[in-house]
């Protein structure tokens, strides 16, 4: 299948509405070290899927198939969802102690794995169960601030992510057709992310302002 530059173009937008909806999700956080690592999470994941873009762009242009920028998505995806989890975590968990180290264990565990299997496959695992949990701890603090409607957005998310699964087991999957119905469905999971975000936050935020005062 030829691979259109249009479809190379559009799939940077769910990878902005992601970002910046992790972005959102990091300010949460009611410690400015978790902060950080959220806003870190963030960029790492956004990182990745940058890479991927750029990767499908020189394919599509004709430029070139830069595969280190394709490979880089997991590893990239999978250490800023070690970061973001970890700080949701702190934010669910506001006024208990959350050590780091089992996020950073796990992840530590998964790189290992990949790099004893030669394989990316562990951390397709990591990137993918991380990115599931930010929604889901998002889904948890949305719902003690009664945010239904951002619970209700992370849920539609995550609905879409894994109605994903079934089309890339298809046998039309790489028609273009196919490309362009999965291009559609990842769009509108990241954009209820990033709703979801920003709904999340702006509950949040009296909290967070009178934890700083």
């Amino acid at each position: 299948m030829d691979y259109p530059i249009i479809l190379a173009v559009e799939d940077f937008v769910p990878v902005i509405f992601g970002s910046i909806g992790f972005a959102l999700l990091g300010r949460t956080a009611p410690t400015a070290t978790a902060q950080r690592a959220g806003l870190a999470g963030a960029i790492l994941i956004g990182a990745g899927g940058v890479a991927k873009c750029l990767w499908k762009l020189g394919y599509a242009a004709g430029v070139g198939d830069w595969t280190l920028l394709e490979q880089s998505l997991f590893p990239l995806m999978a250490a800023g969802a070690t970061l973001l989890s970890w700080s949701l975590a702190v934010t669910v968990r506001r006024g208990r102690r959350t050590h780091f180290w089992p996020f950073a264990s796990t992840f530590a565990l998964c790189v290992a794995g990949s790099l004893l299997s030669g394989s990316l496959n562990p951390l397709f695992v990591a990137a993918t169960l991380g990115v599931t949990a930010i929604s889901v701890l998002g889904a948890v603090v949305a719902g003690r601030y009664r945010q239904w409607w951002a619970v209700s957005l992370y849920v539609l998310g995550l609905v879409l992510v894994m109605g994903l699964v079934p089309l890339r087991s298809s046998d039309e999957h790489h028609t273009l057709a196919f490309q362009w119905l999965e291009q559609s469905i990842n769009t509108a999971a990241q954009g209820c992310l990033l709703v979801a975000a920003w709904l999340t936050l702006r509950a949040t935020r009296p909290a967070l302002v009178g934890a700083s005062s």
